[in-house]
């Protein structure tokens, strides 16, 4: 003859494998609420919000790119290396036409901005120092990577230019994302 036996409902709470099964969902569940935090808190990343339509206008960049190159100019932009953060630096633009005369009397603007925060943006109008030899002071706030943005028009000739610089903080700037995840995880 058989007897039933009834097994008591909570038998299976006190096995070590449905805790550690407990356990491992709230890991993932605490760890995806921090990371959405830091993604709630943090920038998109997002330059431009008119992305497509500068997207459209590729061929006009292409088309630009050629005819400056075909034009022969010599334009070089000039940084005082090591940037620092939130100190003036000098920048510089020499301009020479294919025959290595200084074009003269034209505007210059520079734009310096962030790929990843676009409140940070700088945009400065550099003068003629000389005939060929623009100048323009700017300083930049935040510590990293930015992108300078020239351009370059004496009447109807126009000449684009970009680089990308690093800009060294010192040693009390506030920490990346990146930074404060690891640190986070490694004390």
């Amino acid at each position: 003859m058989q007897k039933n036996t009834v097994e008591p409902k909570d038998k299976a709470f006190k096995s070590i494998w449905v805790w550690a099964i407990f356990g491992l969902f709230g890991l993932v569940f605490v760890v995806n609420y921090f990371f959405f935090s830091v993604a709630l808190s943090t920038t998109s990343g997002l330059v431009t919000e008119k992305y497509y339509k500068y997207g459209l206008q590729q061929n006009k960049f292409d088309h630009q790119y050629r005819k400056q190159k075909a034009r022969g100019w010599n334009v070089e932009l000039h940084l005082n290396e090591p940037l620092k953060i939130n100190q003036p630096h000098v920048v510089e633009l020499t301009v020479m036409d294919k025959y290595s005369q200084p074009i003269s009397g034209a505007h210059a603007e520079i734009t310096a901005y962030r790929p990843s925060d676009a409140k940070a943006d700088v945009v400065l109008t550099m003068s003629e120092v000389k005939p060929g030899y623009y100048q323009a002071k700017m300083t930049l706030p935040i510590q990293g990577v930015w992108d300078i943005n020239l351009l370059f028009a004496q009447g109807d000739n126009k000449h684009m230019l970009n680089q990308r610089i690093i800009v060294q903080g010192d040693g009390e700037a506030e920490l990346s994302t990146l930074e404060k995840i690891v640190k986070f995880i490694t004390p």
